[in-house]
């Protein structure tokens, strides 16, 4: 592990898309999640190559929507590949959701 950071996110907050250069593998541990947390939202890497493709169901199959969300629950570990883009959403909890992210590089 070479980078670790800790989250604390109240009301509103929001971390925009973004994704970890120089890292290979990127995570998150949740220590808190109250009711109405938002979790970690993972945008499909073919995305930018469907440009002219049709717009996707609402109720389509998980493999085919441009973002995957998993919910943010205490006490859980997401592992991610760090090129992926990814975002946190802006909750809609009173109480702070707190979460420990850290990335590894090869070295």
């Amino acid at each position: 592990m070479t980078d670790c950071w800790a989250n604390i996110m109240g009301r509103g907050s929001a971390h925009s898309l973004h994704l970890h250069p120089q890292a290979a593998i990127s995570g998150t541990y949740y220590v808190s999640t109250p009711r109405g947390s938002a979790g970690l939202k993972l945008e499909d890497p073919r995305l930018s190559r469907f440009m002219a493709a049709p717009m996707r169901r609402a109720g389509a199959r998980r493999e085919l929507r441009p973002h995957v969300s998993y919910p943010a629950r205490a006490g859980q570990v997401i592992l991610f590949e760090s090129w992926l883009r990814h975002e946190v959403p802006a909750g809609g909890s009173a109480r702070q959701r707190v979460s420990l992210s850290f990335n590894y590089h090869w070295r």
